[in-house]
């Protein structure tokens, strides 16, 4: 997660704690309330029949965002890639104030503006290469989340509309319909909101 853009967008959308539909958007304008969580987390690590590797055996995430990921992964593993490892998900406000203190480069999101604060996002990579984006999981990943309600919250050339650089590793559960036009128009989040 990034620092939070220089120039708010202009936006009707992008009022605090915006919820268009049944999306909430979370980024420096729309921060999450003071107190919020995540209903229905489950930890990954005691999911049993996982289609992917944990980096941590304490990562959680919500329980319906699970369902969808686990069945995407094994899509995956069906079309033959496998091999990814989730790195984050569900962070507490605690746990994303840790990260935003000791990250020097500005690249960390505040707390209660970033996501995984949410429980509805989580990041991935692989052992095939220290760089995602050069994957095949990558590939396949950006060919196909959409199908199971999952989108690139931080796409190339987005930067000045979400204030996050590219994050070929950052996931987000938007669902299916939501997903596919959201992937298939390369709008940004707020973008697809604001229509």
């Amino acid at each position: 997660m990034g620092a939070p853009p220089l120039d708010k967008p202009s936006s009707s959308a992008l009022s605090a704690n915006s919820l268009s539909e049944d999306i909430l958007l979370v980024n420096a304008y729309n921060p999450l309330p003071e107190g919020f969580y995540p209903e229905n987390l489950v930890n990954l690590y005691k999911q049993k029949g996982r289609s992917f590797q944990l980096a941590r055996a304490d990562i959680e995430i919500s329980e319906n965002v699970y369902e969808a990921m686990n069945t995407m992964f094994t899509a995956a593993k069906t079309d033959g890639a496998e091999g990814f490892i989730i790195t984050s998900g569900y962070r507490t406000r605690d746990e994303q104030n840790a990260i935003f203190v000791s990250t020097t480069d500005g690249t960390a999101a505040m707390p209660g503006t970033s996501e995984h604060e949410t429980g509805l996002a989580f990041d991935v990579t692989s052992m095939e290469n220290d760089n995602f984006e050069l994957t095949s999981q990558f590939k396949w990943l950006s060919e196909h989340c959409a199908s199971y309600g999952f989108i690139i919250r931080y796409p190339p050339g987005g930067e000045d509309i979400t204030g996050y650089p590219y994050e070929p590793w950052h996931y987000r559960y938007v669902g299916k319909e939501h997903a596919e036009t959201i992937m298939a128009s390369g709008l940004t989040l707020e973008e697809y909101l604001e229509n």
